[in-house]
């Protein structure tokens, strides 16, 4: 029988021994019923071991933050008959209140979930620059897409296929001889007007369902939430599985408290 997975990528130590490393990987703890992958880079043994409380599988790798989801597809291709649903995730600053893969089953017809964060491009200084700047590298198809849904990068799966062509076309796109570099969530907004046109593609909106929220557009007052000591809810009152960039937010300080309660810190 095929597994769901979710992975994860960790550079150095440096996450994993924070309060806010910490809670992610208590919060990942209190989940089951798939596979849970790691990739780490410059790691010590001090940090593997403590990974190896969480994670079924600790992968090392060469890649870069930059390049990881080469290391991904590289590792993920060879094993494409063991998942069937993959679902990946930024370490430090992501609370998992719920699985994602209950939300993915629960949504048959669709077959790759992107998280748009709440706000246009236009609404948000960085990702107007982001903006400005991969404009400026297209041959063709080079519009103002201020318009468009700011895309988050460090959240999306699917299935197992669509996950597999997301990540080529995620290191082909970014793997570009320019400085500024060109970041995951800088090509995958630019790709929202194309890639919504798919059907099986389902982009999420923490307005209208309860997939993920992300800190940025609560920071800035884009989405409105509530916060009821454990949880992040969504406008239909409903749980959020994901709470992502939740140390952006007023959030920030219950969340810590809360989880103080209940930490094994690590360091």
């Amino acid at each position: 029988m095929k597994k769901n997975l979710l992975l994860n990528y960790s550079y150095t130590d440096k996450c994993i021994d924070s309060i806010d490393g910490e809670i992610f990987l208590q919060s990942l703890s209190r989940l089951s019923g798939f596979e849970k992958v790691v990739f780490v880079n410059s790691m010590s043994d001090h940090g593997i071991k403590v990974l190896s409380r969480y994670f079924d599988k600790i992968v090392p790798t060469h890649e870069s933050m930059l390049t990881g989801h080469y290391a991904y597809y590289q590792w993920l291709v060879e094993r494409q008959d063991e998942y069937n649903l993959v679902f990946q995730t930024d370490l430090r600053d992501v609370v998992l209140q719920s699985s994602p893969f209950d939300f993915f089953e629960s949504h048959p017809d669709k077959h790759m979930f992107y998280c748009c964060e709440g706000m246009k491009v236009k609404d948000n200084l960085c990702n107007m620059a982001w903006e400005r700047h991969y404009r400026g590298l297209l041959r063709y198809h080079n519009e103002d897409y201020t318009e468009s849904f700011v895309v988050n990068g460090g959240i999306v799966g699917g299935r197992i296929d669509y996950y597999l062509n997301h990540l080529l076309m995620i290191f082909t796109n970014t793997n570009r001889n320019v400085n500024p570099p060109v970041m995951d969530q800088q090509f995958v907004t630019y790709m929202y007007k194309h890639l919504s046109q798919n059907p099986r593609i389902m982009f999420c909106h923490p307005n209208t369902d309860n997939f993920c929220v992300t800190g940025e557009a609560v920071k800035w007052g884009n989405i409105t939430i509530n916060h009821d000591g454990n949880n992040a809810i969504s406008p239909q009152n409903k749980p959020y599985c994901i709470y992502h960039q939740w140390d952006r937010t007023k959030h920030a300080d219950i969340i810590r408290d809360k989880f103080k309660r209940t930490l094994s810190f690590v360091i």
